[in-house]
């Protein structure tokens, strides 16, 4: 079985991987032998541009990764995958793209806390009950010149209480909806990149 890891770098898809046929939508396949020369390519190529679907093949995939998570200020969140007692889904529209609810957590908070946090504050709702995690995703971005490696912990969380939602417009949350398991796709259609691959992994365990 191919071990890999998988981040959102700047608008790109990166693929960490010890097998060099993982992925048929591969843009660039890079070989990685030297740290130094991976980190020009990252920053001083993908950093500005986007699109990419980038495999990387490393011969220790543990070893890659950990090299490169080096080079970002690791900040970990967590978030909620909620479904409500008559099957439907939260999404939250923040910064005009779909989204699931979820937010850092904070210093002694377990990330189970801070997932459920994450939902009551961005939705307006409380008593979710956390069935299992999900997946972990990373993405990276800019804070002025640091570049940020952020690790997302997302939950399939269970809700049967009102489903009266009250979105936190200070956090740039415009609309907290319930969507039926039907019309999902449609909303991933304009999310942000992570998203699809929440819903893609839920949907393979679910099988």
């Amino acid at each position: 079985m191919a071990q890999k890891y998988k981040v959102f770098l700047f608008g790109n898809v990166i693929v960490f991987t010890n097998k060099a046929d993982l992925h048929r939508k591969t843009d660039i396949l890079y070989q990685l032998t030297d740290s130094k020369d991976f980190k020009q390519f990252v920053f001083d190529y993908l950093a500005k541009r986007t699109g990419h679907h980038v495999r990387v093949v490393c011969s220790d995939v543990e070893r890659g990764w950990a090299d490169s998570c080096r080079w970002f200020e690791v900040r970990r969140a967590a978030g909620g995958l909620v479904i409500n007692a008559d099957g439907d889904y939260l999404f939250i529209r923040r910064k005009g793209l779909w989204d699931i609810p979820k937010g850092h957590i904070e210093p002694g908070e377990s990330s189970q806390d801070g997932g459920l946090r994450e939902v009551e504050e961005e939705c307006g709702i409380s008593g979710m009950q956390i069935e299992r995690l999900i997946c972990t995703t990373w993405h990276t971005y800019w804070i002025e010149s640091q570049p940020i490696l952020k690790s997302t912990d997302w939950y399939l969380m269970r809700y049967s209480g009102p489903l009266a939602l009250k979105p936190q417009t200070d956090e740039d949350i415009t609309e907290a909806v319930w969507v039926k398991p039907e019309n999902i796709d449609t909303l991933l259609e304009n999310s942000f990149s992570s998203i699809p691959e929440v819903i893609k992994k839920l949907r393979s365990q679910e099988g």
